[in-house]
């Protein structure tokens, strides 16, 4: 029998696995094992996103996300009536100038200091349907009742 605290937990447990499968350093995996995962306990996970580049990570629950930080050593919380997706194709624009084709960003309207900014940008065509499918679970996040 799967119980509302085992799921939450195995979801915490997969977010976990994946920050802590990357190639950051023992300080932030350490942070990610114990401060974050103390932030996470009991909360039920609806999905997450890790920037394998610097090891930041967001994760949204039911009516917020969390974005992570080790470097910063930060973890903010934004509510979702203050995140706002924009999505730019610039592929009717293509120049030699310009190589950035397609682009997703979730944002906050938050001070500046505390703002998000979260985004996947594609410099290939073949990157773009996967971006779209990110985006796509963006709004629906963004969407729910």
């Amino acid at each position: 029998m799967n119980t509302a605290g085992t799921v939450s937990h195995a979801e915490v447990q997969a977010f976990l696995d994946e920050v802590l499968a990357l190639d950051i350093p023992k300080k932030y995996s350490d942070w990610y094992q114990v401060d974050v995962s103390a932030v996470l306990d009991d909360c039920v996970i609806q999905g997450h996103e890790v920037d394998e580049s610097t090891g930041d990570s967001l994760v949204f629950l039911k009516s917020s996300l969390l974005f992570c930080s080790p470097e910063l050593g930060v973890m903010r919380h934004y509510p979702r009536s203050l995140v706002h997706c924009f999505i730019e194709d610039k592929r009717p624009e293509k120049n030699s100038e310009n190589e950035l084709l397609f682009r997703g960003e979730l944002f906050s309207v938050t001070p500046e200091a505390e703002q998000l900014c979260w985004v996947r940008d594609c410099t290939r065509d073949h990157e773009i349907p996967t971006t779209q499918s990110i985006i796509s679970g963006w709004m629906k996040w963004l969407n729910q009742g």
